[in-house]
């Protein structure tokens, strides 16, 4: 037999533990817009060694386009050079013809659970209106509003959050770079056609600081740079991910 439930305590304890939360976040050393799987990867490398690391998160799940695989088939296919990846969150891959097959949810799963564990912050419902400049028009911090808001088109003034690195893991909406390209500031060409090796190659090599103060991960790089898309193949975002905590460490160096 459980014992007695207090409504007005249960609703203040998470009113209390929330806002405490969500006040520390205001100010952090990066903040990764997107919580899809180069952006946990960056986010639990990053709290790992010691930062202040916050995920805005738009949708109610974490995990991006990993749960469904393709067609809604959810079993995700890597490549072997992630293997260290799935050490470090304790996944077990099957060896398929060269190739590493993993359940989706267990991937997703473990992404978020190993993020958490290393310190990230990770704030869900969570949709970015705007980027934020220093003085020096310099990327340092989003704007944020509710994504109910957003979705019934309320006009609620956002809230702005401070960031010594922003990093775009937003996907093919790339939601920060198209908050510069209609600026002006930068030029996004458009992800090209399917192609998973020339997709996955394009995503790491475009894994990079594009504008003072933000870093692009996963297929953000794609739509920013024009590179292919890969479908149902996720090895270059987990590895995006990887790249975009040791930029974001060098950064943070300076």
């Amino acid at each position: 037999m459980i014992g007695n439930i207090s409504d007005l305590e249960v609703s203040r304890l998470i009113m209390r533990d929330y806002f405490k939360m969500l006040e520390d976040s205001l100010d952090s050393d990066v903040i990764i817009v997107g919580g899809g799987p180069s952006g946990l990867v960056a986010g639990y490398t990053l709290a790992g060694q010691g930062k202040k690391v916050i995920i805005m998160e738009k949708r109610l799940s974490p995990g991006g386009g990993i749960w469904g695989g393709g067609k809604g088939f959810n079993r995700i296919v890597l490549e072997r050079s992630t293997s260290e990846i799935l050490k470090e969150i304790d996944v077990d891959a099957q060896d398929q013809d060269g190739y590493l097959v993993v359940p989706a949810v267990l991937l997703a799963s473990a992404l978020i659970k190993k993020a958490i564990q290393s310190g990230v912050t990770l704030l869900n419902l969570f949709a970015i209106e705007d980027v934020y400049f220093d003085e020096n028009r310099a990327l340092a911090g989003v704007v944020v509003n509710d994504t109910a808001y957003k979705m019934v088109n309320l006009h609620v003034d956002p809230l702005t959050f401070r960031s010594k690195v922003v990093m775009d893991s937003t996907g093919h909406e790339a939601i920060l770079l198209n908050c510069l390209a209609k600026r002006g500031i930068v030029q996004i060409k458009g992800e090209d056609t399917m192609n998973a090796q020339m997709g996955e190659q394009g995503v790491i090599e475009g894994t990079r600081e594009v504008y003072p103060g933000l870093i692009i991960t996963g297929m953000a790089c794609a739509q920013f740079f024009g590179t292919h898309r890969m479908g149902p193949v996720f090895g270059g975002m987990l590895l995006s991910g990887k790249k975009a905590a040791g930029l974001a460490i060098e950064k943070l160096r300076m």
